[in-house]
C-alpha cells in the first residue's frame, strides 16, 4: 500500500484549494509538501488532520512558527504574499488551541489578505487586453481596404499577410485568455468581499 502519494493541481481559488485538501485528509491522506503545483500527500488516518490556509505578516513569521509549534500543528508549506507569508498548516483535528487560525477573526483577516491578492492580480490581467484585442480589431479595416486596392495577383498579398494574421490570432487568444481569468478572479474578488461583510456582521452580533 503506496505510504506517499503526488497529485498535480492548479488553483485559483484559494477557498477551493483548501477544500481539496481537506477533502483528502478525510481519505487519511495530509500535505507533506507543494511544489510548482504538484502536491505531494502522506498516508495518516481519516480525518486526523486538517489544512488551515493562514496569511501571517512577515514581520513576525517567527514567532508565528513557534506559536503554531507549540500548538502541535505543523507547517507543510508556505510561500510569499507581498508584505504576508500564506502557510498551509495541518493541524489535529478537535484540538482546543487552534483557535487563532479558526476563528471569526481569522477568517476575517485572511479573506481580507485574499481579496487584496485577487485585486492586484485582477489589474494586469486586464490590462493586457487593449494590447492584445485592439490590434487584432484595428487590422480587420485596414485588411479590407488592403484587399479592395489589390494587385492582379491577389493569392500573392494573401500569402504575405498569412503570418500577420497567425500572429494576430495569437494575440487575440491570450487576450481572450486574459479576458477569462480577469472575469473569473473579479468573481472571486465579489465573493471575498462578501464573506468578509458576513463575518463582520456576525461578528458585531456576538460582541
Amino acid at each position: 500500500m503506496k505510504n506517499k502519494i503526488t497529485v498535480f493541481k492548479a488553483f485559483v481559488c484559494r477557498k477551493k484549494e483548501e477544500t481539496y485538501l481537506n477533502e483528502m485528509n478525510k481519505r487519511g491522506w495530509k500535505l507533506s509538501m507543494l511544489r510548482f503545483g504538484f502536491y505531494t500527500f502522506i498516508k495518516t488516518e481519516p480525518n486526523e488532520f486538517m489544512t488551515v490556509l493562514h496569511f501571517a505578516e512577515r514581520q513576525y513569521q517567527t514567532t508565528f512558527l513557534r506559536t503554531v509549534t507549540e500548538c502541535g500543528c505543523e507547517v507543510a508549506h508556505q510561500e510569499s504574499a507581498g508584505k504576508y507569508i500564506l502557510f498551509y498548516i495541518n493541524a489535529p483535528v478537535g484540538s482546543e488551541n487552534i483557535d487563532f487560525l479558526t476563528d471569526n477573526q481569522s477568517k476575517l483577516n485572511f479573506n481580507k489578505r485574499l481579496s487584496l491578492q485577487y485585486k492586484r492580480e485582477f489589474i494586469p490581467l486586464f490590462a493586457v487586453i487593449p494590447f492584445t484585442v485592439l490590434p487584432v480589431l484595428m487590422s480587420i479595416p485596414i485588411t479590407a481596404m488592403i484587399f479592395r486596392t489589390a494587385p492582379e495577383d491577389p493569392y500573392s498579398l494573401m500569402k504575405d499577410y498569412l503570418f500577420g494574421y497567425i500572429g494576430n490570432a495569437v494575440l487575440f487568444l491570450c487576450g481572450l485568455i486574459c479576458a477569462t481569468m480577469g472575469a473569473y478572479i473579479l468573481v472571486l474578488y465579489s465573493k471575498t468581499k462578501r464573506e468578509i461583510k458576513r463575518i463582520s456582521n456576525e461578528m458585531k452580533i456576538f460582541e
